[in-house]
């Protein structure tokens, strides 16, 4: 088996400290590898312990590069190849022990990815790219600095280079498929991520207090807005909905929680750490949520995993795997369609114990560790799998 994993990320690991969003293991699926050397692409100096928890083993190195600023995008003439390649000669490959066998994996296959396909090549070694978020639908009306502009274009160049030089390439939801393209399909797979949640956050009790408390966490931006949940909310009784999620949306929502004098029963709470978040989801009866993406949000998993009864709007132009067999409650999308699945889940007619427990059981055969990750560990590991098959073998 690959004795170093090499972790590459375009992030900074000390933003997710900050944000609470340190997940065991999430570096080493199904704690497969013992020596992990985690590559930053960005200046960071992050906690050691922090690190540690996140490659979930004491042998841990970490390196930060300063590729993804202004001085090393110049340095590599917008990230072009060629030059990545002599970076990373000159200032990772002295840093690796001669006598050690490598894998690579990047968490995303831009510029992340294409690190890691040139790093493969470098070491003659597997790379792996785990693809997060898909390029291929963008819901109308987000904005879109001049800036922003010029990022994904170098992060479209970056994609097509990852796409065809890496060796293995990995969607963790299944929407993504739709942003690779399908010659690249025989060495693409879909495995979910492995997300935990610890036994003390799952929810045991759910007696009706009388009020039907709603949470919804996300971005508020407009391609998640939570405007029809409110506006399905105004016209009912015994009710509380609590906004997680902070953006561009949120004078809207202040403005119409004024308006409408809902202070009482709408709060709006801008940040909340990772592991706060998912210990009070038990406290909550329903989450719902609001989005125009082809994505299968983190939040969704977490509030699955936990054993809330989940309210989502149905997909216009894509469908998850994930979500097939899962009891979620599925509405159109406006303001009556989300009235109507509160107004039923806040009544008798509907046993929320059943439902969130049967939640639960799907999302866990789903992403829990104990199947996605050592999914995951022995696509990078190349240990035999029979679940484990290119998208083109489906």
């Amino acid at each position: 088996m690959t004795k170093t994993l090499i972790v590459v990320v375009a992030a900074r690991i000390s933003e997710w400290i900050k944000k609470g969003e340190i997940s065991p293991g999430y570096f080493n699926p199904d704690n497969r590898f013992k020596k992990i050397l985690v590559v930053s692409l960005l200046p960071d100096q992050p906690d050691n312990e922090a690190v540690g928890i996140l490659c979930g083993t004491q042998e841990v190195s970490f390196v930060s590069l300063n590729l993804l600023s202004s001085s090393g995008l110049i340095r590599s003439a917008g990230f072009l190849p060629w030059f990545v390649k002599r970076m990373i000669q000159r200032s990772l490959l002295p840093q690796l022990p001669s006598d050690e066998s490598f894998v690579v994996r990047s968490y995303g296959d831009s510029f992340a990815g294409m690190f890691a396909a040139i790093l493969g090549k470098l070491l003659r070694c597997r790379s792996i790219a785990s693809v997060h978020t898909t390029h291929t639908h963008i819901p109308v009306g987000e904005p879109i600095s001049v800036k922003g502009k010029l990022i994904r274009w170098l992060e479209s160049r970056s994609r097509a280079f990852t796409h065809e030089n890496i060796d293995a390439l990995v969607a963790v939801y299944s929407p993504i498929i739709a942003a690779i393209p399908e010659k690249y399909h025989a060495k693409t797979y879909v495995i979910a991520n492995a997300v935990a949640v610890g036994s003390d956050n799952i929810k045991s009790a759910y007696a009706r207090p009388g009020i039907l408390k709603i949470i919804t966490v996300g971005r508020l931006v407009p391609g998640k807005s939570v405007m029809p949940l409110l506006e399905a909310l105004e016209g009912l009784e015994n009710w509380e909905l609590t906004i997680i999620g902070d953006g561009p949306c949120r004078e809207e929502i202040d403005s119409w929680i004024k308006r409408h004098r809902k202070e009482e029963k709408v709060q709006v709470v801008p940040s909340m750490p990772n592991t706060d978040l998912v210990h009070s989801l038990r406290e909550f009866d329903v989450f719902a949520a609001h989005t125009a993406y082809a994505e299968v949000p983190k939040t969704v998993i977490e509030a699955g995993l936990v054993g809330l009864p989940i309210v989502l709007n149905e997909p216009l132009s894509f469908s998850a795997n994930e979500y097939r067999g899962a009891p979620i409650v599925w509405v159109k999308g406006g303001a009556a369609s989300y009235r109507e699945a509160f107004r039923k889940l806040g009544s008798d007619s509907v046993d929320l114990q059943e439902l969130g427990t049967t939640t639960r059981s799907h999302f866990e055969a789903v992403f829990s560790p104990e199947t996605s990750a050592k999914m995951m560990a022995d696509l990078i590991s190349r240990t035999p799998n029979a679940n484990v098959r290119p998208r083109n073998k489906d």
